[in-house]
């Protein structure tokens, strides 16, 4: 009988960690909610971005306590074309809410102000002919 007493309290083990599981699992998704419906705030409240003009997705959240990283996909509606940015957000109750954003896979593509980007085909890291306009 010790046996059967011995299982019981196995499969009693097993349903409480399921549900601590299930639990963590849920919390985590209430977050990404909570999360993507941050930076929907924060982008709505922009009055320089039509948003109508594009689509945009969250491709991932990383969460780490109270912040929070989230890369979003912009694209002109109906183009492939399109640029990533990273949103770094905090915990501010049951809300997240967007504390700053840049861009992803984008080096300093201006440079120095009056020089031509040193990533710019020919240019060999030189300066603009003198009474030209600084680059920026």
């Amino acid at each position: 009988m010790k046996r059967s007493v011995g299982l019981y309290s196995a499969g009693v083990y097993i349903v409480a960690l399921a549900c601590l599981l299930a639990a963590g699992c849920n919390s985590k998704a209430k977050d990404q909610a909570a999360i993507r419906a941050g930076i929907e705030t924060h982008l709505n409240g922009r009055a320089d971005l039509n948003l109508g003009a594009m689509d945009h997705d969250v491709k991932s959240i990383s969460i780490n306590g109270d912040h929070a990283t989230a890369q979003v996909e912009f694209r002109i509606k109906g183009s492939s074309t399109g640029m990533d940015i990273e949103y770094t957000l905090a915990r501010q109750g049951k809300d997240w809410a967007v504390l700053n954003s840049k861009p992803v896979g984008m080096n300093n593509i201006h440079g120095v102000p009056g020089q031509v980007p040193s990533a710019a085909p020919n240019s060999g890291g030189q300066q603009s002919p003198q009474g030209h306009p600084p680059m920026q």
